[in-house]
């Protein structure tokens, strides 16, 4: 006679088995940036990124309309309200606000995260959530767009941003400008990891991601560094972990990562990607 297999006593420990996978693994596919609500710096300045958007009386879309506040103005963060909006995945608090003399409510959905000046232009970013993972960049000279884009980089955190521009003279054909954007990303890696992503703007000011590289990272004992090195650059020897001195290519971006092991001080191991610059794109070298 042939039991069914969860009448066996080998079939009652999978079978129990089962049954607690399938009430667990909800919970632990729920990574722990999904409740995750980005925020403002109070006293902070920031720009709209919205166009027309409404500067209210009150923390709510009934709030009565104060004034409508175009692309690029400054506005200056007071207070955060407990009042919480989500449109289009994007969940964000509303700021009381001044803007000139004026103070009113806004939604964080329509300000920028970050900024900064890029020549005679700003660049203003914006974290579209963690379900969306993705990176939002304008492009402005006082309130006109010059460029836009949205790209995926996963779940983003608005607690480290940072940016470095780049020298775009170093390559041929020079692009109009070279810069690169670092944050947070989630991830089950310690609380996250930093993030720099690497743009171009062309001559005809369209915005083209390159390629993401990780300054640095640590998931004990296993930890990671990781350094660019542009042309006409010198990355110097380093006796205590090995590294020998690493010279510039023309044309290319060459990338050295250093995996260590902490509690292993003698073991060191050095990985070294390219990026050729084509006039448009930097394109990847395994080596």
């Amino acid at each position: 006679m042939h039991f069914p297999i969860f009448y066996t006593m080998s079939g009652i420990v999978f079978f129990l088995s089962l049954l607690l996978t399938s009430l667990i693994s909800p919970i632990l596919s729920q990574n722990h940036w999904d409740d995750y609500i980005a925020e403002k710096n109070i006293k902070s300045t920031y720009y709209i990124f919205g166009d027309n958007v409404n500067l209210r009386e009150a923390d709510h879309l009934n709030g009565k309309v104060i004034r409508k506040l175009p692309l690029g103005t400054v506005i200056k963060i007071l207070t955060k309200t407990n009042q919480i909006l989500e449109q289009n995945s994007l969940k964000e608090y509303w700021y009381k606000v001044q803007v000139g003399e004026e103070i009113g409510y806004l939604w964080g959905g329509l300000i920028s995260d970050y900024s900064f000046p890029l020549n005679d232009t700003i660049v203003l970013c914006k974290n579209l959530g963690t379900k969306t993972k993705k990176l939002e960049l304008k492009i402005l000279q006082g309130s006109k767009i010059l460029s836009q884009g949205s790209f995926e980089v996963g779940p983003l955190s608005n607690e480290s941003w940072d940016h470095t521009i780049y020298n775009p003279s170093l390559f041929s054909p020079s692009p109009n400008a070279i810069f690169a954007i670092k944050f947070l990303i989630f991830s089950e890696i310690e609380y996250g990891y930093s993030n720099e992503q690497v743009f171009t703007l062309n001559r005809e000011l369209k915005i083209t991601p390159q390629f993401s590289w990780n300054p640095g990272s640590c998931d004990p004992p296993a930890c990671a560094e990781t350094w660019l090195v542009f042309p006409k650059e010198i990355l110097p020897e380093d006796k205590k972990m090995n590294r020998n001195t690493l010279k510039g290519k023309e044309n290319t971006i060459i990338e050295l990562m250093h995996s260590f092991d902490i509690d292993e001080t003698n073991q060191h191991d050095f990985y070294q990607s390219e990026y050729l610059w084509n006039g448009s794109q930097f394109q990847k070298k395994e080596k």
